[in-house]
């Protein structure tokens, strides 16, 4: 409700002449993202774990049997992922750790998160769960940040020369 009337009151003034051709088209493009992750965020991440499947909901909802649930690593631009015993991941973009995190002295939301959802699987495999688990460092955030930097360098650009 709020980002429309956001979006209406940024039409309302490029009609009356209040804005310049940058502004109104900095206004449209930042209410239309306000639109578009409205929904996002009233449909947030959520991971249900039941006693035979993991459920992963964020727009749609996919169902993993835990059986087949054998790791879980953090990689950057995904999250928490977990790895099946086929070598396909699921990723859940609901938690991460930071680069640092393996460093910390008591477990992360996704160390405990991975913990919970790895013992489960072991258990309906009929496995000893493991007693303490914590993810392993996450890799590859360099190579993201460098891209990232590149991509809000070209975004400046392309901005800053209207």
């Amino acid at each position: 409700m709020l980002a429309s009337t956001f979006l209406v009151g940024t039409s309302w003034l490029a009609t009356t002449g209040e804005l310049g051709r940058s502004e109104v088209v900095v206004f449209t493009l930042t209410d239309a993202t306000l639109v578009g992750l409205t929904p996002v965020v009233l449909l947030r991440w959520r991971m249900v774990l039941g006693v035979d499947a993991l459920s992963l909901v964020f727009v749609r909802v996919r169902r993993i049997d835990l059986r087949d649930v054998v790791g879980a690593k953090v990689l950057p631009r995904e999250g928490l992922t977990f790895v099946l015993d086929d070598g396909t991941t699921q990723s859940f973009g609901g938690l991460a750790n930071s680069r640092l995190a393996e460093r910390r002295a008591v477990p992360s939301r996704a160390d405990r998160a991975a913990h919970a959802v790895l013992a489960a699987a072991a258990v309906v495999r009929g496995e000893d769960p493991p007693a303490q688990y914590r993810l392993p460092p996450m890799r590859g955030l360099r190579r993201v940040l460098v891209e990232d930097g590149i991509l809000a360098l070209l975004v400046a650009m392309v901005a800053g020369s209207w």
